[in-house]
């Protein structure tokens, strides 16, 4: 059983190791959110957008599920996309249900019977068709996993999604505050998964900047080294001003793309 404190990392990918498959993939996305690299093997953190094959997202997915069936208590939510591909998960709903006080399902279609306290809410608006996501609020855990489908594939089993998972509660709140204005009618886009996105995007830009320009001041180093006289100290300096233009550059833009990137929750 968990400990009464909050979710950790290594707790929560400890959870996910349990439902993932041999040939599930999770990749490291890069400033333009294309996949670069296996995120698994390196390890994975929150607040990090990353690109999910649909067996990882389930298995990231389950294990939230499996949190709020240990803490057994608080709020569940999630949205599914199609209510048809709720019915492989409608055991374990039913057992979410029998445990917590508030479970509900999300997703567009013919809403299946309810079922104990299990709620199911249809809904056809398109801020919400590209979405899966699980939140969890319990007295001590709270999780929340969300990813936007990235690609145009129609079975569930060939999608990927674009994605994160965290376990603040003023992330988790504010993602939940706008699932229910979208419902609600009073929001047309998830307007904290586009401002995230664009902060993931200038913090792996800036991250990229860096280390372009780290490798150059090496391999002006190793120029100075090998080179000798041929290389003079000004051809070193001028050459390391060059390799570092690009990164003062966006140093000098990052206050009013990090601006942009808040305006969005506020527009």
């Amino acid at each position: 059983m968990l400990k009464k404190k909050p979710l950790s990392n290594e707790d929560f990918l400890r959870h996910v190791r349990d439902y993932l498959p041999m040939d599930a993939s999770v990749w490291n996305t890069d400033e333009k959110g294309k996949p670069c690299s296996c995120a698994m093997s390196t390890g994975m953190v929150e607040h990090h957008f990353y690109r999910f094959d649909a067996e990882a997202m389930l298995a990231a997915s389950h294990a939230i599920e499996e949190v709020a069936l240990e803490e057994a208590n608080g709020f569940l939510l999630a949205t599914m996309q199609e209510f048809k591909y709720f019915e492989p998960h409608r055991e374990r709903y039913w057992q979410l249900a029998a445990t917590l006080r508030d479970t509900r399902v999300i997703a567009k279609g013919k809403r299946p019977p309810r079922h104990g306290h299990l709620k199911f809410v249809a809904t056809n608006h398109k801020a919400l068709a590209p979405f899966w996501t699980v939140l969890y609020r319990g007295h001590h855990c709270q999780a929340l996993l969300i990813g936007r489908q990235a690609d145009g594939a129609k079975t569930f089993e060939h999608k990927r999604f674009d994605g994160f998972y965290t376990f603040n509660p003023g992330l988790i709140a504010r993602v939940r505050r706008d699932i229910e204005e979208v419902l609600a009618g009073g929001a047309w886009w998830m307007k904290e998964f586009e401002r995230l996105l664009a902060i993931d995007r200038t913090a792996k830009r800036l991250d990229a900047e860096f280390t372009r320009g780290h490798k150059a001041v090496e391999s002006a180093l190793r120029k100075l080294q090998i080179a000798g006289n041929r290389y003079e100290a000004r051809r070193f300096a001028a050459d390391l001003e060059k390799s570092l233009h690009r990164l003062k550059l966006l140093t000098g833009q990052l206050p009013n793309l990090v601006s942009a990137a808040h305006s969005r929750l506020a527009a």
